[in-house]
């Protein structure tokens, strides 16, 4: 997929906090404007027509960004493309920021409505850390890794490097071999295997290059393809784990805007049956 140069990332990103700023302010700027002119309350009162038409329309918004998740089981139907539903999510869950505060009359309210409105706010500014991550990183990641590996293919890779690496050892005289030998099953392997998990000293480029250096002057200079080509299982290594990081980034911050969600969502249904009883 191409995401284009960083300064194409910068105006889109621009773009959307722009477009985002609009879809916030603008209901908020309209109620308070009529207020001005005696056509409301300003805050709004949370129990009078306009909170609960708010509260209405922000319930039927949280129950349709909830299907995005379930749509992910019935992707062989025909549900629409995965891009359009994105961008519905995307724009109903910024037009939900004004409604929510004018529903909850800019104010937190008893310990439920305050919960609820806490765990929308958490919600709403994890969903917008995902999608700044889901502007930035992309771009970011080809930049400095255009050879760049899929993250769920770098155990098989780095066997397939840790292999290669024993192969480009054990093809070298005996003299040399002995020399790296305490190297190999110690640093190289465990690194190659690893990455930044085994803690190896090889993770940091300028300790790597040290190593490499010193190992260099105990060995022959015949040996010195056999050193570049394991200096550059290192390096690919290190880009690996550098791949690993981008990805977490990437895609586990649902593991926090996910479950809030759920909450939200759980709280939202408790505190819509007890408004009603009591309205």
């Amino acid at each position: 997929m191409r995401f284009g140069s960083a300064k194409s990332v910068r105006v889109r990103v621009g773009r959307l906090v722009a477009a985002a700023t609009v879809v916030a302010a603008v209901p908020l700027a309209a109620v308070y404007a009529a207020s001005l002119v005696g056509l409301g309350d300003w805050p709004p009162r949370p129990s009078g027509a306009l909170g609960f038409a708010c509260g209405v329309a922000v319930g039927a918004i949280v129950l349709f960004e909830m299907l995005l998740a379930p749509r992910k089981w019935f992707r062989g139907r025909r549900l629409g493309a995965t891009r359009v539903w994105m961008k519905v999510h995307v724009w109903l869950g910024l037009l939900a920021l004004p409604l929510v505060l004018l529903h909850a009359g800019l104010g937190f309210g008893g310990p439920l409505p305050a919960a609820t409105l806490t765990l929308f706010l958490l919600v709403f500014a994890s969903g917008v850390w995902g999608l700044a991550l889901q502007q930035w990183l992309p771009q970011k990641f080809l930049t400095d890794m255009p050879g760049e590996a899929i993250a769920a293919q770098i155990p098989m890779l780095a066997e397939s490097a840790a292999a290669e690496a024993v192969r480009v050892v054990a093809a070298l005289p005996g003299p040399p071999r002995r020399e790296v030998a305490g190297f190999l099953d110690a640093d190289l392997l465990p690194y190659l295997r690893s990455g930044r998990g085994s803690r190896s000293a090889l993770a940091g480029r300028a300790e790597a290059d040290r190593r490499f250096r010193e190992l260099a002057t105990v060995t022959t200079p015949e040996a010195a393809i056999a050193w570049a080509r394991l200096r550059e299982l290192v390096d690919v290594r290190r880009q690996w784990d550098a791949v690993a990081v981008y990805h977490f980034w990437l895609h586990n911050w649902l593991m926090i805007h996910l479950p809030l969600s759920v909450g939200m969502t759980a709280l939202m249904v408790v505190h819509a049956v007890r408004a009603l009883k009591y309205w």
